[in-house]
């Protein structure tokens, strides 16, 4: 990739902001889907995500899912329009969309950390789904087990066999209807910031949907609740009893809760092995394949 010569459109975008002289824009290394880059302008500090497997259209639903949580006052972090009124740009490189850059830390995370995390988590989940444009979780069961049928040099058959095992003992649990609303679809503790102790924004809600809640809960556990790449049972326990402050949890969620475990674990390894497949594998992503396949296999055994 020529970064030179993406950065330049970047600062071409750039020049619609009132942000003055351009310093410098520099790249920073996180993530699978999207390019993303820091821009220090003589106006201060700013966030330009370059969206290459978005759409326009999909993207326009995530500004209009922005601008309900700005209503809702939840903490995020909301893209800027430029001059022109407009939130996303069009470059050769995929859409642009340009951020305030907010300081601050992923959390550790500590047992207050995955506290207040399920809190906010619980907030986004009484948000109305009525407010929010619709839009289907990617990650969905049968669509899943299609694509991890179809033999590809980022899957070994060994693994493929080993997903279609896991995802066979939960396949029951996915069928059965549940609460719905809007989620997250994506938060692992690389997608918060916390700052002096309090979560002050959720990020990347580019995976949001309106899907079933326990997808969200199940996938916020794998990602802040493991220890060691093991499930840990006292993380787990604080972070459904700190959620269930704010939206209790029906009987029925807490006896699937297990499935859904397993299945956030394998519905993360099909996103990784999709997206290897029509991009080809990136920097460490057939090991992260592995690794998920084997967080659900360990997460078939009760906490």
């Amino acid at each position: 990739m020529r970064l030179e010569s993406m950065y330049g459109e970047v600062r071409e975008v750039l020049t619609g902001y009132s942000v003055g002289r351009i310093h410098r824009i520099s790249r920073i290394l996180q993530g699978y889907g999207n390019i993303n880059l820091s821009a220090d302008t003589e106006s201060g500090m700013l966030f330009v995500r370059v969206s290459p497997k978005k759409t326009t259209e999909e993207l326009k639903k995530e500004i209009g899912l922005m601008q309900v949580l700005k209503k809702h006052a939840f903490p995020a972090a909301y893209p800027m329009a430029g001059g022109d009124g407009k939130y996303i740009h069009l470059t050769s490189y995929g859409p642009v969309l340009v951020y305030p850059f907010l300081f601050g830390s992923p959390p550790l995370p500590t047992y207050e950390q995955i506290k207040k995390t399920a809190v906010t988590l619980a907030r986004l989940h009484l948000i109305p789904a009525d407010e929010v444009p619709a839009k289907t979780n990617s990650i969905r069961p049968a669509l899943c087990a299609e694509i991890i049928r179809h033999p590809t040099s980022c899957l070994p058959p060994t693994l493929r066999d080993r997903w279609l095992d896991a995802f066979e003992k939960v396949r029951r649990s996915l069928e059965t209807p549940l609460p719905t609303g809007l989620i997250h679809g994506d938060l692992f503790p690389d997608n918060v910031l916390f700052k002096d102790g309090k979560p002050i924004a959720f990020l990347d809600f580019e995976e949001y949907a309106i899907d079933t809640f326990l997808f969200d809960i199940a996938m916020a556990i794998n990602g802040f609740c493991l220890t060691k790449g093991r499930p840990n049972a006292k993380k787990t326990a604080l972070f459904l009893d700190a959620y269930e402050k704010e939206r209790p949890l029906l009987p029925e969620e807490k006896e699937h809760l297990q499935a859904y475990l397993v299945w956030t674990a394998l519905g993360m390894a099909c996103w990784h092995v999709g997206d290897c497949r029509k991009n080809g594998p990136q920097a460490g992503q057939r090991q992260r394949i592995r690794e998920l396949i084997e967080l659900a296999e360990k997460l078939r055994q009760k906490y």
